[in-house]
């Protein structure tokens, strides 16, 4: 930055980043009030984890202060923007602009979570994308919610990975090693005796009490409400295959217990159930995509980053 807190010329375009970005990134993000690091948990495996598994790119100012920073990861046959954030300094430069169309240069096809920030759902529009359907975040009590009775195993983070790829096809195993080192990590899949429903992950959340179901694949023709259900039961507080350093059965009253948070596309069928027994939504995204069949939104629970 120029003294006076003015912005120097930014470099164009944006290069690819490396390892000895992350500390600048992990300032972007946290000026842009999108903290990717974990309290009390050292360095940034988030931001390893963009660098190894897909596309990061940095826009940097000319006497090289990094300014914005965008991510997108592969998945199937397109590209998932998993993030694009610009310091405040430097917005409305063109700067996300450029940063987007290096994440996704050479995609066949993309999907990303647009904000509310206003200048977001224009920028994805003109790169080609379309608003589809908002996603919710919502927070709850699962102890509250009617229990399907399905089948929930606690699993390796592989087994996750390969559950997913016989219900989905897609291969996420890059993704699920990641939630597999996320604290209080507990890979599962849902079940109906041999018949694997889903396929997924619940970690703790990121700086306050309570749990996080940050991804969850259905089975095409599976009961995705039951399933979303079963999944959330076991893994919160309390849950039959909740982390070891949690009791598996309510201690005190259910009113005491940490919430679990989850995503939710608004056309699922889990909706109504959640709302209905008390879950809330906090926060809400618009799912973006250049072709509307690249994700079924009744079959996916999504990490908004890494869908």
């Amino acid at each position: 930055m120029a003294k006076g807190g003015t912005m120097t010329t930014v470099r164009m375009p944006p290069r690819a980043a490396t390892v000895a970005d992350i500390p600048a990134i992990a300032r972007v993000a946290a000026a842009s009030d999108e903290p990717i690091e974990s309290p009390g948990v050292p360095g940034s495996p988030y931001a390893e984890h963009l660098l190894e598994r897909g596309t990061v790119v940095v826009a940097e100012t000319d006497d090289h202060v990094v300014v914005g920073y965008a991510s997108a990861v592969t998945i199937g046959r397109w590209r998932h923007v998993s993030d694009l954030f610009v310091h405040p300094s430097a917005r409305d430069h063109g700067v996300g602009t450029a940063l987007l169309a290096a994440a996704l240069d050479g995609a066949e096809a993309a999907t990303a979570f647009c904000s509310e920030d206003p200048r977001a759902l224009p920028l994805y529009v003109r790169s080609g994308m379309r608003a589809l359907w908002p996603d919710l975040y919502l927070e709850g009590r699962p102890a509250r919610l009617p229990d399907p009775e399905l089948e929930v195993r606690l699993v390796t983070a592989d087994e996750a990975a390969a559950a997913e790829m016989d219900v989905s096809g897609r291969d996420r195993s890059l993704d699920h090693e990641y939630w597999g080192t996320r604290r209080g990590a507990t890979p599962f899949i849902v079940v109906d005796g041999s018949t694997i429903l889903g396929a997924g992950a619940a970690v703790h959340r990121r700086g306050r009490p309570g749990r996080w179901l940050p991804h969850l694949a259905i089975a095409p023709g599976a009961d995705a409400s039951a399933v979303a259900l079963a999944a959330l039961h076991a893994t919160a507080p309390g849950g039959v295959i909740g982390p070891p350093s949690e009791p598996r059965r309510p201690a005190g009253p259910e009113s005491a217990q940490p919430p679990t948070s989850v995503c939710v596309p608004g056309p699922h069928p889990v909706l109504p159930a959640l709302l209905r027994f008390g879950f809330r939504i906090v926060d809400r995204d618009l799912f973006m995509a250049t072709d509307p069949g690249l994700v079924d939104p009744e079959r996916i629970l999504p990490d908004p980053s890494l869908l």
